[in-house]
C-alpha cells in the first residue's frame, strides 16, 4: 500500500514550517531602544589554534548578529589579546550590521601567550572611553571568551572594570579555569558566566547567552552603578564610621555587610538611600574588619565597595 501526500498538503507544511522558521528568527532578535556598549575581548592566544578561532569568530558573529547595531543603538568594539592586546576595532567603528559582520569575519588571528589581566586593563583604559565611541547614557557590557587560565592577575583589574559600572560576561573553552571565569564575571554566575568543554559546543550557549545579553543591554538584570569613596572615621576600640560617596541616580537602600578579617560571622545593615554614612557599633578591640556596601533598588544589587579598618586598642 503506498500512501502520499496531495501537493496542497505538501505546501501548506512548507509554509508552516517557513513561517515557524521565520518566527523562531525574530525570537532571537533583541528588540529594544536602549543604547549599549559592548566590548568584546577574543582570546588569540597559540593554544587555540587556527582552526577553532574560526569557530570562534563564527560564535561572535552570531552573538552580535540579534542586536540593532547603531550610533544610537547598540555599538560593539573588539580587542583581541595574547602576549599583549590589540584593538582590532573600537566601540564607533562599525554604524551597521553588516559593517560589524564583515569585520568579524576577517579579523586576523593573532597567537601568543594568555595574559587576560593586561586584556581586561586595555579595554578599560583604551577602549571604554568617549573619545572612542563610549556614551555615558549607554549600558556598558564586557564579554570575554578565553580558552585558558590566564598568566597574570585578574581578580584586581575585572574589580576595576565592575567598579565602573561595566558588567562582566566571561565565556570559557577547554582548559579555561572555572574559578577564575567566575571572579571576572559580574554576579550572578549563572547568567555572567559559561564554561564548554570544547570549542564546537559553543553553539550550545548561544541562545541562552543572547537572551542574558539583550536583557543586559535592556537593563534586565543590569549590575547598578556601586558607590564610591569608601573612608573611615571615628575610630574607638568598639566602632569606627563609614562613609562612602553615592553612585549616580536614585539609591532605594545601602546594604552594608562587616566581618572580622580572620572571622567567618557576617554582620548585615541596611541604610537608608539617602544617607551616605553609617557607625558599625560592638566590634573587638584591636581587629581588622572589612566592609562591603552595595546600593540596592529593589531586587537588584550593585557590586561591593569594599575597605578595612583595624578598630583601637581597649
Amino acid at each position: 500500500m503506498k500512501c502520499g501526500l496531495s501537493l496542497a498538503a505538501v505546501v501548506a507544511l512548507l509554509a508552516l514550517l517557513l513561517s515557524s522558521s521565520q518566527a523562531q528568527q525574530q525570537d532571537t532578535q533583541c528588540n529594544t531602544t536602549v543604547k549599549a556598549d559592548i566590548m568584546m575581548l577574543v582570546d588569540g592566544s597559540w593554544s587555540i589554534g587556527r582552526h577553532n578561532f574560526k569557530t570562534m569568530r563564527n560564535f561572535i558573529a552570531r552573538m552580535v548578529s540579534v542586536f540593532d547595531i547603531g550610533p544610537d543603538r547598540v555599538q560593539i568594539g573588539l580587542a583581541q589579546y595574547s602576549g599583549d592586546p590589540k584593538t582590532e576595532w573600537h566601540l564607533n567603528a562599525h554604524s551597521t550590521k553588516e559593517s560589524l559582520l564583515n569585520a568579524v569575519a576577517n579579523f586576523p588571528y593573532k597567537g601568543g601567550n594568555t595574559m587576560t589581566g593586561m586584556a581586561l586593563n586595555h579595554i578599560l583604559q583604551y577602549n571604554f572611553k568617549p573619545n572612542v565611541g563610549l556614551r555615558p547614557d549607554s549600558h556598558k557590557i564586557g564579554i570575554l571568551i578565553t580558552d585558558g587560565k590566564s598568566q597574570d592577575e585578574v581578580i584586581l583589574t575585572s574589580q576595576n572594570l565592575r567598579d565602573s559600572g561595566i558588567e562582566l560576561y566571561s565565556i570559557g573553552v577547554k582548559n579555561a579555569d572555572e574559578n577564575e571565569l567566575r571572579s571576572i564575571a559580574s554576579d550572578p554566575d549563572d547568567i555572567h558566566m559559561y564554561n564548554v568543554y570544547d570549542f564546537k559546543f559553543l553553539v550550545d550557549i548561544i541562545d541562552e547567552l543572547s537572551v542574558n545579553l539583550c536583557n543586559s543591554v535592556k537593563g534586565s538584570g543590569h549590575t547598578l552603578e556601586a558607590p564610591t569613596n569608601l573612608v573611615t572615621s571615628e575610630v574607638t576600640e568598639s566602632s569606627f564610621r563609614a562613609t562612602w560617596t553615592p553612585p549616580n541616580g536614585t539609591v532605594e537602600k545601602y546594604h552594608v555587610t562587616y566581618m572580622m578579617t580572620a572571622g567567618e560571622r557576617i554582620e548585615e545593615l541596611l541604610v537608608n538611600g539617602s544617607v551616605s554614612t553609617v557607625v558599625l557599633e560592638n566590634l573587638n578591640p584591636l581587629t581588622e574588619y572589612v566592609i562591603n556596601v552595595y546600593a540596592v533598588i529593589g531586587k537588584r544589587s550593585s557590586e561591593p565597595l569594599r575597605g578595612t579598618e583595624t578598630t583601637r586598642d581597649g
